[in-house]
Order: C-alpha cells, then sequence, then structure tokens
C-alpha cells in the first residue's frame, strides 16, 4: 500500500488479484468489510469485492477520517458510499451504501454523536435542526 509521505495516510491501495496487481485511489473505495474474519474492499466504480491483507483497524489508522468512519465492528465506510440512513428500533441507525452490501448495515447508539459529527464535517451549512433531531430524539421513530 502507498502512503502519503506528509501525513503517513494512504492515498491509494494496491490489491493482489491472481497474477495481476490493482491500483486503486481511495477516493474510488466504497466501503472495507469483514466477512468470516477476512477483510475485503468493495470498488465504488464497479461494485466488485476484493481480497485485502489488513485488519479494519489498521486500514481505519491509515485512511484520512475525513473520508472514512468505522461505522461498526465490521465496517469502514467512505463518505461517498453513504446514501442515506434512518432511526430504526433500540436507538441504532441503519445506513444504506452504494454499492449495496448483502446485509443490512447499522450503527449503535454508542456511535450515534460520533457519526454526526463525520457526515455534518464536510459540509458547508451547520448542523441542520432536522438532522440534530433525527439523532437526538428516540421518540416517534420506532416504526421504522
Amino acid at each position: 500500500m502507498s502512503t502519503n509521505p506528509n501525513n503517513s495516510q494512504y492515498r491509494r491501495i494496491i490489491i493482489r488479484r491472481a497474477n495481476e496487481y490493482v491500483l486503486f485511489k481511495t477516493d474510488d473505495i466504497a466501503y472495507f468489510f469483514l466477512e468470516n474474519k477476512t477483510c475485503f474492499m468493495v470498488d465504488r466504480l464497479q461494485g466488485i469485492k476484493y481480497l485485502v491483507p489488513k485488519t479494519l483497524r489498521d486500514l481505519s489508522m491509515a485512511l484520512d477520517p475525513a473520508d472514512f468512519y468505522r461505522i461498526n465492528k465490521k465496517y469502514l465506510v467512505h463518505i461517498e458510499s453513504l446514501r442515506k440512513f434512518k432511526l430504526c428500533v433500540a436507538g441504532r441507525i441503519e445506513v444504506e451504501l452504494y454499492p449495496a452490501p448483502k446485509e443490512k448495515v447499522f450503527i449503535n447508539q454508542v456511535r450515534m454523536q460520533d457519526f454526526k459529527k463525520w457526515v455534518t464535517k464536510g459540509s458547508n451549512e451547520q448542523e441542520t435542526p432536522l438532522f440534530e433531531d433525527i439523532l437526538g430524539s428516540q421518540s416517534g421513530y420506532s416504526d421504522y
């Protein structure tokens, strides 16, 4: 994997696929996820899954936190792969990613405030009251 000399964050990732190597810019990565204790990367342009010989912990420490966020123990997502989210039962947030994974992806209550900060950090606008209300109150949304 190639790193940025100024801040030691990855800008490109090289993945071996059979007898060839495929180069990805970090902006072309949708998300990383665990399946059977093995880490995979999904490319944002074609939705192809690639084996990654790193842990999610290593990746989350090496990738730009403005772009990537560890939403739960199985997913590290790029902000551009996040399509929408909704409040669900038990105070969890269901996240819709693109390309869509095979399973539903949730954020638990513990990570909600950090998730809110991450999503709004790149916005030119202030945090909107609607966004604040969605993550701040648990009543009235249990029917999701």
